[in-house]
């Protein structure tokens, strides 16, 4: 069957408008969407390429399920709620199957975090995927990443080294059991988008941001935009339950995998000392799943990231993060 463009929107991607919020979405020249009076918009947009952001191997249906949830990521790390999203669809060939599960695994996602699909284009080309997701946040809540403070505590939500790991296993670099198998998977191809988190902290924390790049990489961004330096306590960054004989084994890769692998889509943020016993009430009754790594302190000379070590300061073999443009 031969699909032509519009083809390929009415059968795959068009549905019924699930918000009220959306005035006109896809089929005409553009959307027409109803911003909540008193709120931001917030917009982010990301580009996942076949065979750098995704393995060549990777199924429709997990490729579908990744490009939304690591573009939410972004929505999350700035304290805002997800409600729309545009896909620009590269495709070798209109593949019927392909399609079909593609699709899928994007409205998967897009459903559990009602995030309606209002627009977007489709071309024909090497396999890449285009979002462009939007978001609504209370402007008195907003999370960025120049707000650092010295003697702000450092957290992250969930358990980094997990994205590095996951690779690691795709590339069949890493030989895992069938338990860590499927944490591993689930980890790489649908990273929980931290929302929740997100708004839980937007009024206690002076900052934050997601972890794409790499924790060092991306707290520096933090210190940079803040003008502080940020120091880290290697041995209190959470492990998974499920990489713990693997850590055993080589603790200095899962260091590495933890501080710069990235893709871990984890949030990184700072909360100042009056809003700690909050914080820890929420961590302890389960509505928050993060912990304490380090400490925001100011600085007269360059910003910058440091990591201690069983009390000692520790050089890590790189804290450069994942870069589009630099050889890996």
């Amino acid at each position: 069957m031969c699909l032509s463009e519009f083809d390929i929107i009415r059968t795959y991607f068009q549905r019924e408008q699930q918000s009220d919020s959306v005035i006109a979405g896809i089929g005409d020249d553009c959307a027409l969407l109803a911003v909540t009076p008193g709120q931001y918009l917030a917009v982010s947009m990301d580009t996942l390429v076949a065979g750098r952001h995704f393995p060549l191997a990777a199924t429709p249906y997990d490729i579908g399920r990744r490009a939304l949830c690591v573009n939410i990521s972004d929505i999350a790390a700035m304290a805002a709620t997800p409600t729309w999203f545009t896909l620009g669809l590269t495709l070798p060939d209109a593949n019927h199957e392909w399609l079909k599960q593609f699709s899928q695994g994007l409205f998967d996602i897009a459903n559990r975090f009602h995030c309606a699909l209002v627009g977007g284009d489709t071309t024909r080309g090497p396999l890449s995927i285009t979002i462009q997701v939007h978001g609504q946040a209370a402007p008195e809540h907003v999370l960025t990443r120049d707000k650092a403070q010295a003697g702000d505590t450092v957290f992250v939500t969930g358990t980094l080294g997990d994205g590095a790991a996951a690779l690691a296993m795709l590339e069949g670099r890493l030989a895992v059991d069938e338990n860590a198998q499927h944490y591993l998977y689930e980890r790489f191809y649908a990273p929980e988008p931290q929302v929740r988190a997100g708004l839980l902290l937007g009024p206690l924390s002076h900052s934050a941001i997601d972890i794409s790049d790499g924790l060092l990489a991306d707290l520096g961004h933090i210190a940079r935009a803040s003008d502080v330096a940020i120091e880290i306590d290697v041995e209190a960054i959470p492990l998974a339950p499920a990489l713990a004989s693997i850590v055993a084994r080589s603790p200095q890769i899962w260091r590495e995998w933890s501080l710069t692998g990235g893709d871990d889509y984890q949030l990184a943020f700072t909360v100042p000392a009056a809003h700690i016993h909050t914080v820890q009430q929420l961590i302890e009754s389960g509505q928050l799943q993060a912990t304490a790594i380090g400490r925001v302190n100011s600085t007269d000379t360059t910003p910058s990231v440091s990591c201690q070590l069983h009390g000692k300061p520790y050089a890590p073999p790189s804290t450069q993060g994942y870069q589009h443009f630099v050889a890996p």
